[in-house]
């Protein structure tokens, strides 16, 4: 049975060429280069920051008035919610931007959006590493739970390329995918606790953000990152095995439609 295992088994080398050549090229003709990688979050974070706790007044109820706690949350949040977006966003238009590699039959297409991601969470490395020396320097914690940050990037992981494998194909038969996914990308902000708390949200509509995958994943992520907690394992565990079996659909979507995407390109 085909399984996305065999990817980083059978492509490695493939899939490091196209790694580094994708940090390179985003931000080759700039001036800063990859310092860009840096300021973008610290500019996002303060802007998120300023926005609502100060404007909207939004406190985060364990955490009490400091802004700077508040913004390490946030950081948390918005840092799970890139790495998904930004990957499935690109993957939207990343066989049809690579029509050479569609034309040469050996080459395995499936690594394409693989790459994609290897890049956004090779990036959002800076972003975790602010959270580290923030919660270090500000809140005066040291939280020994980040070793279990693998526990959570694994499935988040499988989660995302499940959902990209999927749009990466739907991208090639139907053109208007990338506008339809940034709609979704837009909505899903709003729609996952990055700046509030689920129980903030109406009692009827609660339960839709108990069961979002990334808010689930954002949850965890805060308590091994600021809070010093482990993860809760009865809600991790499910949901790596629903993450490996998005995985698992997702990869084989792709590799039963890939037959016909030299037709349609």
């Amino acid at each position: 049975m085909r399984t996305p295992l065999k990817i980083f088994r059978d492509h490695r080398q493939i899939l490091h060429q196209l790694t580094i050549r994708g940090i390179r090229t985003r931000y080759a003709a700039s001036m800063l280069g990859l310092c860009w990688a840096m300021i973008t979050p610290i500019v996002m974070l303060c802007i998120y920051t300023f926005v609502f706790s100060v404007i909207f007044q939004v406190r985060w109820g364990d955490i009490g008035e400091s802004k700077l706690a508040f913004a390490l949350v946030l950081l948390c949040g918005l840092t799970i919610y890139n790495i998904f977006s930004e990957t499935v966003s690109q993957c939207t238009r990343v066989i049809v931007s690579n029509t050479n590699y569609v034309k040469r039959v050996i080459f395995p297409l499936e690594v394409l959006p693989v790459s994609v991601h290897f890049v956004s969470c090779a990036l959002s490395l800076f972003w975790f590493l602010l959270i580290f020396v923030g919660v270090f320097v500000f809140m005066g914690r040291f939280c020994y739970t980040a070793i279990c940050l693998p526990l959570i990037l694994a499935p988040l992981s499988l989660f995302t390329l499940g959902i990209s494998w999927l749009v990466a194909s739907l991208g090639v038969y139907v053109r208007d995918m990338p506008h339809f996914i940034d709609i979704v990308l837009r909505a899903l902000f709003f729609l996952t606790p990055i700046f509030y708390t689920p129980d903030r949200v109406p009692l009827p509509y609660r339960y839709v953000f108990y069961i979002n995958p990334l808010g689930l994943f954002i949850n965890q992520l805060r308590r091994i990152l600021i809070f010093n907690q482990w993860p809760q394992w009865y809600i991790l565990f499910p949901l790596f095995i629903g993450s490996a079996v998005v995985a698992q659909l997702g990869y084989l979507w792709f590799m039963r439609t890939r037959k016909g995407f030299a037709d349609v390109l």
